[in-house]
């Protein structure tokens, strides 16, 4: 039996990344006053309009407490607003605050600069093909914190 399985080997390729992107960018985002699952929600509530937190929770495959953490302290920033739900008097509705949008652009860039470095070391195009591509940055990643 092989030791290399596609699938399994991309779904490790893509937890060695998001491990490396969380510990490379977190100061980046603390200088915000955000964490990188702050980032995640304001990008996707920028992106595709407003969810519950139920969506948000599982979109972002985050458990309901976490969920509920993370948007009080999106919240206390002003960079969302919870609402109930007309519909459903249990369900709260977060929105992004024109404040949270104001940060989207950075948080957009923070993202890009870091994927830019990949490529840049990897020496990978940003057209390089996918599962390569993977292949390269997780190596690249690996040998870094080695």
């Amino acid at each position: 039996m092989t030791l290399q399985t596609f699938p399994g080997d991309l779904a490790q390729s893509f937890s060695i990344i998001h491990r490396a992107f969380q510990r490379d960018t977190q100061p980046i985002y603390k200088t915000l006053k955000l964490n990188v699952t702050n980032a995640y929600i304001l990008l996707l509530l920028e992106q595709q309009g407003e969810h519950s937190q139920n969506e948000l929770a599982k979109r972002l495959v985050i458990n309901k407490g976490q969920i509920t953490r993370e948007i009080k302290r999106l919240s206390e920033l002003g960079f969302v607003s919870q609402t109930q739900s007309m519909d459903n008097r249990t369900t709260n509705v977060i929105k992004i605050t024109p404040d949270g949008s104001k940060v989207v652009p950075k948080i957009v860039e923070i993202r890009n600069q870091w994927w830019q470095e990949r490529f840049n070391r990897s020496h990978v195009n940003a057209d390089a093909p996918f599962a390569e591509t993977l292949q390269l940055i997780m190596r690249e990643l690996i040998e870094r914190n080695n």
